[in-house]
Order: C-alpha cells, then structure tokens, then sequence
C-alpha cells in the first residue's frame, strides 16, 4: 500500500519539475516543496557538472559488464538515472529513445541506470520491453553508480558527459519540454 501510495505521489508530480527520490526500502518519495527539478549547471561533482565524470561499471540486463570509460573519448553519454517505481522516469524515457535513436549514428549513447531495488528489479525488462529501449539499461540494485552522481538519489536524473569526459550538464526531475533543451545540449557536443 505505501509503494502504491509513494507512486501516485511521484505520479501527480510530473510537469511540476518534480522527480522521485527511492527511499531506503527502495520505494520512491517525492520531493520536498520547492525542490522538483534543478538545474545543476556549474556546480562540482556530484551535485553538478565541473570535472571529470566519475567511472562506474554494472551488469547490464544482457548480464555483459558495462563500464562508462567503455564510451569516454569515443561519444557523448547520456547517463539516465531511472526507476519502474518513478513515474516521472516513465514519462521522460519515450523522449530519451527519440534522442537516442536520432544521434546514436552520430556519437551519441545512452546508458540508463536502473535503480530498482531487489523487490522491483525483475520489472526492468518487462518495462524495456514496453518502452521499446534501445539503448543499454544497466542494473544499479545497490545505487553504486547513482551514489557517484546523485547521493540524494533523486530520479529521473541525468548527467550529460562530453567526449573527454567531462560533465557538461546534470538535471533532475523532469519537466515537458526538457528534452528540447538537452537536444539542443547534445547537437553542441556532437559538432
């Protein structure tokens, strides 16, 4: 009943600039009032994009072992952090697709972090599957990856990574129209 409950909350939030936040039982929050999306723009590792992004290797759900370094000084990564229990998440993964698939043939990758814990983590494929994902969803069960990037581990969250490595760009939440915005991003690093 919480988790449905913590659902509908992340739910509701959507277009507000609003993401969920797992809580320690692995069932998303949202947000405190005030605090939806956030443009991290300037900000230092962790909390934002200046300096190198911080590597990390997990299982994909093809069960390969996938590093970010395998991308770094060959494209322009995406790393997407997401979850089956954040509506928001579900919201914004259509859009990640569509970029995706425009620029893959360009230089670009995404890497979807899924953060579900062990009561949720056997929904990842059936929701890959439903959403038509192209790219490579890694597992983060124990947020290994995410603690690196988002310590609040606030979802959606995205941290946009140059070909040298170095974090351009982070966002959480999810706002309609963002992925505008980080088209327009991407079309930077790509030229």
């Amino acid at each position: 009943m919480r988790l449905a409950i913590a659902v509908l909350g992340c739910a509701l939030s959507v277009g507000a600039g609003a993401g969920c936040t797992p809580s320690t039982s692995g069932e998303p929050t949202t947000p405190a009032s005030g605090t939806g999306s956030a443009d991290t723009s300037g900000s230092t590792p962790g909390k934002g994009p200046k300096g190198s992004a911080p590597d990390f290797t997990l299982q994909s759900l093809e069960g390969r072992n996938i590093s970010l370094s395998d991308y770094l000084g060959k494209k322009v990564v995406l790393v997407d952090f997401w979850a089956t229990t954040c509506q928001p998440c579900l919201v914004e993964m259509p859009h990640l697709v569509a970029m995706y698939e425009k620029y893959k043939d360009k230089g670009f990758i995404v890497l979807g972090v899924a953060g579900d814990g062990p009561e949720t983590s056997a929904n990842v494929s059936a929701e890959v599957h439903a959403k038509k994902i192209s790219f490579p969803i890694l597992l983060d069960e124990e947020s290994s990856a995410m603690a690196k990037f988002s310590p609040k581990k606030d979802m959606p969250f995205w941290v946009l990574i140059d070909k040298n490595g170095n974090i351009v760009k982070t966002k959480n939440g999810y706002d309609p129209g963002d992925e505008v915005t980080l088209a327009q991003e991407i079309e930077k690093l790509l030229q």
